[in-house]
């Protein structure tokens, strides 16, 4: 059965996203703790390349599950921590939220949840998560090294050395906790103390740069020039573009009398701090473009994303958003250049490699947007919109099997995405011939919900499904 391609009619059919970001976080700085400030090896971001396949089973395993307990808390669980290696943050935080809804005392998953809302830089919510993990898990020490940290983020001080003491009966040997006790000792001008947690997690973690630099900064305080110099080489081994320690590197020279080395080490600094600031106010600029555009003042998002690029050439995401918004006026070449800008400052970018992709479909040119596609999933295998979209780049190259995989694998990780079963639905029935039980349910579902998507259904498929 033939019919036409819906690229056009439907808006997820051909998905154009903005930077998924909170306009208010991402240009914050602070003059708190340290830029580099983390004590866990935790972390609520996938790893890279993540195998899509892997992915994909502990997903449908883990879906497979609720259908069989919906109320199994730990299922929901599961599919959180699958749907976070997959780089769906969103949609983990609400599976999260789901297994706490069955078991409240699941102090997992208050974990899980507090990873995430940290990643967000939503301090207060994570520590409000972390507090309720120790509460029903009060051994969970990953869980009161995070709730030291976010008293460390949040300036409570006593509260953080509390914790991180907590975890260093647990575990004497956990360098972060050392680290942030160091930070705590010097807040407080305890430097003897300060200097004996820096170095007890140095000798705990190799290439600790943080704790390198807390420790040169405790050096510095007590006039141990030599040696806070040492200890600031040993950071910049670990990371040459460090600000903190090309500064204080610089001052400890400078009062060790080494002038021209000295003066050598402020110009770094400098230059590290002008492309600090740049980035920032790009930050800034880019921040205000995206929230010009949720008000749908298009042209001054635009002049906004603009100067962001102009700040700073090499940051991404305001020429993505600008390809996304250029694209709603209807500067079809435009958006294009700038998706490829935005790759080209950042070829792992999954949701520039989407909006490339569906802005070639619409040129016609479905081979290499199924090339973008696929990359876009290389990176973010669980990636929604990219799979709706390789979806029907595949149907229009009339390859049904790839195209039946991906809608599924879209439904797997939004099954809410009432296009995708419109699609499926109609592509199992040209299949069948006719309007089988799965195409049925398919259509049925998608229509319930979204009854707008009505008119891409043919009327005899309609009657059917009365």
């Amino acid at each position: 059965m033939a019919r036409r391609a819906v690229y056009c009619v439907l808006p997820a059919a051909f998905c154009l996203l903005r930077l998924a970001a909170t306009p208010d976080l991402m240009a914050q700085i602070t003059s708190g703790p340290p830029s580099n400030l983390r004590l866990s090896g935790a972390t609520s971001t996938t790893s890279a390349g993540s195998p899509e396949d892997r992915v994909v089973d502990d997903v449908s395993a883990a879906r497979q599950a609720i259908r069989a307990q919906p109320d199994s808390a730990a299922s929901h669980l599961s599919l959180g921590v699958a749907l976070k290696a997959a780089g769906e943050q969103e949609s983990a935080l609400k599976a999260f939220q789901k297994a706490l809804d069955c078991d409240p005392r699941l102090g997992e998953a208050w974990f899980e949840k507090g990873l995430l809302e940290a990643d967000r830089q939503k301090w207060s919510r994570a520590a409000g998560d972390f507090r309720r993990a120790v509460e029903v898990s009060p051994n969970h020490v990953d869980a009161r090294l995070e709730l030291g940290e976010m008293f460390l983020r949040l300036g409570d001080f006593k509260q953080a050395a509390d914790e991180l003491n907590t975890v260093l009966r647990l575990d004497l040997q956990d360098a972060g906790a050392h680290y942030g006790l160091g930070l705590v000792r010097l807040q407080q001008g305890d430097l003897p103390a300060a200097e004996a947690d820096f170095r007890q997690a140095i000798s705990l973690k190799a290439n600790f740069v943080a704790a390198q630099e807390g420790l040169g900064e405790t050096l510095l305080r007590q006039h141990r020039w030599s040696t806070a110099a040492a200890a600031f080489e040993q950071a910049l081994a670990g990371d040459s573009s460090s600000l903190e320690a090309t500064n204080g590197l610089a001052t400890a020279l400078a009062r060790l009398g080494q002038r021209a080395r000295a003066a050598e080490e402020f110009q770094k600094a400098r230059e590290l701090s002008r492309r600090d600031l740049i980035f920032h106010r790009a930050q800034g600029e880019n921040n205000r473009g995206l929230e010009l555009w949720h008000a749908g003042d298009l042209a001054g998002a635009a002049a906004a994303f603009r100067a962001a690029i102009a700040a700073d050439g090499v940051y991404a995401e305001p020429h993505n958003n600008l390809g996304g918004v250029l694209w709603q006026m209807k500067d079809r070449n435009g958006a294009l250049a700038e998706f490829q800008a935005a790759i080209r400052c950042r070829s792992d970018f999954a949701e520039a490699h989407n909006n490339w992709g569906s802005a070639l479909v619409y040129a016609g040119d479905i081979d290499h947007a199924i090339e973008q596609f696929r990359t876009a999933l290389a990176e973010r295998p669980g990636f929604p919109s990219a799979h709706f979209n390789l979806a029907m780049a595949l149907s229009n190259k009339r390859d049904a099997t790839g195209a039946e995989a991906e809608f599924h694998r879209t439904l797997l990780f939004d099954p809410q995405m009432a296009a995708a079963h419109i699609e499926l639905g109609l592509l199992l029935a040209s299949k069948a011939g006719g309007l089988s039980p799965d195409a049925r349910y398919e259509l049925s579902e998608g229509l319930r919900l979204d009854a707008r998507l009505r008119s891409l259904v043919p009327a005899k498929f309609l009657e059917g499904l009365r």
